[in-house]
């Protein structure tokens, strides 16, 4: 859903020329989303059907500039595998608007409810929102 989000939000605004990659610390490579994740982005007018999963690497690590955790165990998992990653990764969330950072965490909404998806991509939409507002200074 951050994917989706992210790269719709960089279109809109027209910047063209940044390369998004999402993988995942235990990801299945060649999964496809769940169907409330597909759900959810369509209410959006976003089409995610066709992402596929992919595993972090070393090499998405050290081409990326930027790299944007879900979780603290995920922004852990990347210094494991390279400790020079800690000056360009965050955790999303840390841009979210101060009335919905609670925890430094989004939590992964997968086995949940469809409202449950909801609320998870309410909480990505505001992070990448701050996340923008903060590429942009």
């Amino acid at each position: 859903m951050a994917e989706g989000y992210l790269v719709k939000r960089l279109k809109d605004i027209g910047i063209n020329d940044v390369v998004i990659v999402s993988s995942g610390t235990g990801a299945i490579p060649g999964l496809k989303p769940t169907k409330e994740a597909i759900h959810v982005m369509k209410e959006q007018g976003i089409d995610v059907s066709e992402y596929i999963s992919s595993s972090l690497s070393k090499m998405h690590i050290q081409n990326a500039d930027a790299i944007l955790a879900m979780e603290p165990g995920h922004r852990d998992r990347v210094l494991d595998m390279i400790p020079e990653a800690k000056n360009k990764i965050y955790l999303l969330r840390e841009f979210s608007s101060e009335s919905n950072r609670k925890t430094g965490s989004i939590g992964d909404p997968i086995g949940k409810s469809l409202e449950f998806y909801r609320e998870i991509f309410e909480i990505i939409k505001d992070s990448i929102e701050g996340f923008l507002k903060w590429l942009k200074e």
